[in-house]
């Protein structure tokens, strides 16, 4: 155990001052993307969640309890519906329409995740696949302005589409490598579809980072601006933690120290608990199960909020799921769980909703009391002078700029605690 450890204390470091508390965290961070531009960005941690559908009454719900973000997946298959590439379903994208108009009635921000196979594309004819996905999430793009976040597949890692090879025993740093590839195609295509689109890479679920070695092996860097993993595990806080200080140690040694990282998965459901530690209603004194599931789900969330909020980790997380049941069914469960009259085991999923959509359960009522974003919603733009090393033939587009030795003192720039800023260089 301490071995497996250490390399979670060494990341640590990273993220503590000298006398061993939490580092201050800096007004901004910035790094440089290789097509020629600064990338600013707020590092204050803000909590999103994730929704499979969206019906009207979850976006009040949502935005009522201090969200600004949500994630949502866009199946490729549902839209690209034939071996046809660029032919589109009428219908499936009325359904988008919709969705988007609804977000920006309510002044919510999607980050939509796109994953799924389209009809023709696999393994086999991966590298045209890869062009296929690239036209269609650029389409997309194009089409869908007022989405600024892409998130490009999701756990794609270990399962969710066989293009990367996880359903051919194909090496995980290979399968970095070949995401890379798709990368390569994809990002360029979005970005000139629309310069204003932010791409992440989809969710990575394996922890210890052997895909991610293969993104940068696979020459991926330039062809991302988030790196974005998922921590499931119990307890929730030491997955949240640990994944995140190990993904990031590796990002470090690539280059990326001041790359955003964020975690768009992290959850708990009553399946999960009690495969992990057994029948609440084991324990002496005996315990009510619906209770314990509830309160423990609380417990979770606030371990990982205060982790976020202190260490400094993750720019966005994105809690697993606004309504969901659970993904884990130990056998005999339901059986032996003992709850309350009238609901199931997925009333205490993943969601912070129960299993009829409409009653929101205790993690729901705790959150809106936190509030966890209110710091960015009260400070959501400021101006900033940003200093950044440039050799002296570099400026920047569109900003005063004064010379102080080898750094650029950077003028007026808008920092949106919503939306990273990018600033054009050119050079004389």
């Amino acid at each position: 155990m301490l071995l497996s450890a250490l390399p979670i204390l060494t990341a640590l470091t990273s993220f503590l001052a000298a006398d061993g508390s939490p580092a201050a965290a800096p007004v901004f961070r910035v790094f440089r993307q290789p097509d020629d531009r600064l990338v600013v960005w707020d590092p204050r941690p803000e909590l999103g969640v994730g929704v499979h559908g969206l019906p009207e009454h979850h976006a009040r719900l949502i935005r009522d309890v201090g969200l600004r973000l949500i994630r949502k997946t866009m199946y490729w298959y549902q839209i690209e519906t034939t071996e046809d590439p660029g032919r589109y379903d009428p219908a499936a994208l009325a359904e988008w329409d919709a969705t988007v108009a609804l977000c920006e009635r309510y002044g919510l921000a999607l980050l939509v995740v796109v994953h799924g196979n389209a009809p023709g594309c696999g393994f086999a004819n991966r590298e045209e696949s890869y062009r296929r996905f690239a036209r269609f999430v650029a389409d997309m793009a194009r089409r869908y302005r007022s989405i600024r976040y892409w998130e490009l597949w999701n756990e794609m890692d270990v399962g969710f589409t066989d293009l990367f090879g996880a359903r051919d025993d194909v090496p995980m740093l290979e399968r970095g490598r070949l995401y890379a590839e798709m990368l390569k195609l994809a990002y360029p295509a979005i970005r000139e579809a629309n310069p204003d689109a932010w791409v992440l890479t989809g969710g990575i679920a394996q922890p210890w980072g052997d895909f991610v070695r293969g993104i940068y092996e696979g020459g991926g860097r330039e062809f991302f601006d988030i790196m974005n993993i998922h921590t499931y595990g119990v307890p929730v806080s030491w997955a949240f933690l640990g994944r995140g200080l190990a993904c990031r140690e590796i990002i470090k040694r690539h280059g990326d120290a001041d790359k955003p990282l964020w975690n768009t998965e992290f959850g708990l459901d009553a399946g999960n608990l009690v495969q992990a530690w057994g029948y609440p209603h084991d324990r002496q004194p005996p315990q009510d199960d619906g209770d314990y599931f509830d309160q423990e789900m609380i417990r979770q969330y606030g371990a990982c909020l205060d982790a976020a909020r202190e260490q400094g980790l993750y720019q966005k997380v994105f809690a697993y799921q606004f309504h969901a049941g659970n993904e884990c069914k130990p056998e005999g469960i339901e059986d032996r769980a003992r709850l309350p009259e009238g609901r199931t085991l997925d009333d205490y999923g993943f969601g912070w909703l129960r299993r009829d959509g409409e009653t929101p359960r205790p993690v729901y009522d705790w959150l809106r009391e936190l509030d966890f974003n209110a710091p960015l919603r009260a400070q959501a733009a400021r101006e900033v002078t940003v200093e950044y090393p440039l050799p002296g033939d570099w400026r920047p587009i569109g900003h005063e700029t004064q010379r102080r030795d080898v750094l650029a003192a950077i003028e007026g720039v808008r920092l949106d605690s919503l939306y990273p800023a990018a600033i054009a260089l050119e050079t004389r």
